[in-house]
């Protein structure tokens, strides 16, 4: 029998593909041209009918995808270690109720297991910008440390003579940047700061201030963020060397992804039965469909040797994926059976005794299936650098200072 790997979705990028009438039609059952006309819609807000729609659909939607669980469980699942490209440790296994316990006894309610979380809280004005970056170390036996740093960014410095000049530069580089208090990946500079320095201090704080047996991380142990920089070199060599010390020096780590962007290793993960993990593939394969799409700017200012040789940026990410990625591994669990299976990422050598810490870890929180120590650390960088304690101190200054710029202050935090 000839078996394929399942189908692996691209990596989510800002620009939409694949947006065409023939695909909307195919996904919504509904051609585009009826869902924009106006007459096709219902007018007023008779909620009876519409809840009567809702719980209709989604009695359907859950009544198919229990028919495709058994299907996948059994010609994918069951299946694992066949599919081509496959790793040699790919395959499903139960975890028992006593191994559970062990594993809460033996490696996280005795400290043995660190885990560290971030959080950027981010102040934006027309006058000044300011990012407060806070990670936080824990531990079931205790708050490991906290460490924090702001970032105070201005378009435009004082100084530069001619006033006309200034006021034109100073245009320009806000032109070049979102609206208050929006998101917006073309600007590198906040992408560096928000994302990938935030990422880098969880990642610096787990690999070298950790003193436990086993290190516990919220998302992906290379995180996108990390391996393009926002674009700058300088960062993604910093980012490589510090993600290489931790896989092929630290080894004992586990990652779980929050809202992992996998919908095909999640529908695999759907099938398990409690208190099972699967291993599917590896980190190689997952940052490899979006290498292409890396590029750097600027030259590069650090050491950019690796084992002695010099390396262009391109060949530290390259090197990287051949020669680190390969060590990872990415599987699946469910905890239980009311929480939706969650990924995590983990060394090789130790996959297995990871996938027992993450999985002893989530039964904690039956609803949800995820890391009560992510949780932990989450809301303790919260209590200390969020909770909008930015905005207070930011306004009360703008207050003093009489300057009148607090437009957007408001507005933090909310969508539009």
């Amino acid at each position: 029998m000839s078996t394929a790997a399942p189908p692996v979705p691209e990596l989510p990028v800002s620009r939409p593909s694949g947006a065409t009438a023939d695909a909307f039609h195919a996904s919504f059952n509904e051609p585009l041209e009826k869902v924009l006309d106006l007459r096709t819609w219902h007018e007023g807000a008779d909620q009876t009918v519409e809840y009567a729609r809702i719980a209709d659909f989604v009695a359907r939607a859950a009544a198919t995808e229990t028919v495709y669980e058994a299907r996948v469980r059994a010609h994918v699942v069951e299946k694992l270690h066949k599919f081509k490209g496959a790793p040699p440790e790919a395959g499903y296994w139960p975890v028992p109720l006593d191994e559970i316990k062990a594993t809460h006894a033996g490696l996280l309610f005795n400290g043995a297991t660190d885990c560290c979380d971030g959080t950027v809280e981010e102040h934006d004005t027309l006058a000044l910008t300011v990012y407060q970056i806070g990670v936080a170390l824990v531990s079931y036996g205790g708050n490991r440390g906290t460490w924090s740093q702001r970032l105070f960014r201005r378009d435009l410095s004082q100084g530069r003579g001619d006033p006309v000049e200034d006021t034109i530069a100073l245009l320009e580089a806000r032109e070049r940047r979102s609206g208050l208090n929006q998101p917006d990946r073309r600007d590198g500079l906040s992408e560096l700061a928000k994302r990938a320095v935030m990422s880098y201090a969880e990642m610096a704080v787990l690999t070298d201030h950790s003193t436990a047996s086993w290190r516990l991380g919220h998302g992906s142990p290379a995180p996108y963020q990390l391996l393009s920089g926002a674009g700058n070199p300088d960062m993604m060599i910093r980012s490589v060397r510090l993600i290489r010390k931790l896989i092929c020096e630290r080894k004992r780590f586990v990652f779980v992804a929050s809202e992992p962007g996998d919908r095909a290793y999640l529908t695999i993960g759907q099938a398990l039965r409690p208190c099972e993990y699967a291993i599917i593939g590896t980190l190689e394969h997952r940052i490899d469909r979006f290498m292409g799409d890396l590029r750097f700017y600027g030259r590069v200012t650090v050491d950019d040797t690796w084992d002695e040789k010099s390396m262009s940026p391109d060949q530290w990410i390259e090197r990287f994926r051949d020669d680190v990625a390969p060590h990872v591994l990415v599987g699946v669990y469910r905890a239980s059976p009311l929480a939706p299976p969650q990924m995590f990422y983990a060394h090789r050598e130790h996959v297995h005794t990871a996938a027992r810490i993450a999985l002893a870890d989530s039964v904690l929180l039956a609803d949800r299936g995820f890391p009560a120590l992510i949780d932990l650390a989450d809301r303790t960088c919260a209590a200390v650098y969020g909770g909008g304690t930015l905005r207070d101190i930011a306004n009360t200054a703008y207050a003093r200072a009489g300057a009148g710029l607090r437009y957007g202050t408001e507005r933090q935090n909310r969508p539009e």
